[in-house]
């Protein structure tokens, strides 16, 4: 008795259909990166929001120590590294700016009762990212956090 041997079809396809499959699969290979660099951008924005911040709530300290605001210069020569004023540590590592190519910057009011974070996003389109920006020691910056303090007077 002979066997029937099947044979599987294999449908070639052509050259046309291979071209609409690699340009489809190349543009959702595009919009895939798109939105990756997108979150990506909004991550490290949220990151340096973040970092402003808690540092801020370091400069609330030494202010609640000395009733008055880090110098503007002191507080610009630390970024990335320790915040020591004599026996006591503000801060083991005040944050720097880590992806970006402007470092934070910190600047005091002429008032003295309030004081600025400033930092660059990544992603210009936030709301937050002002296009004609704000300068801090001569850099231009996108994003500004403004920190008003309490100034108490005892008597």
């Amino acid at each position: 008795m002979k066997k029937n041997k099947i044979k599987p079809s294999i449908k070639k396809i052509s050259f046309y259909e291979f071209l609409i499959i690699l340009i489809a699969v190349g543009l959702l290979s595009f919009v895939t990166y798109r939105q990756f660099i997108f979150a990506r951008d909004k991550s490290r924005d949220l990151q340096r929001r973040s970092d402003l911040h808690e540092f801020s709530k370091v400069i609330l300290n030494y202010f609640n120590d000395y009733s008055k605001l880090p110098e503007t210069k002191l507080i610009n020569s630390l970024w990335g590294k320790e915040f020591i004023d004599g026996n006591y540590t503000y801060a083991k590592s005040i944050p720097k700016e880590k992806y970006g190519k402007k470092e934070y910057c910190y600047d005091i009011s002429t008032d003295g009762l309030s004081f600025k974070m400033f930092a660059d996003f990544d992603n210009k389109k936030d709301k937050d990212c002002k296009k004609d920006g704000n300068v801090c020691q001569g850099v231009k910056y996108c994003y500004t956090d403004i920190i008003y303090v309490n100034k108490t007077t005892e008597e």
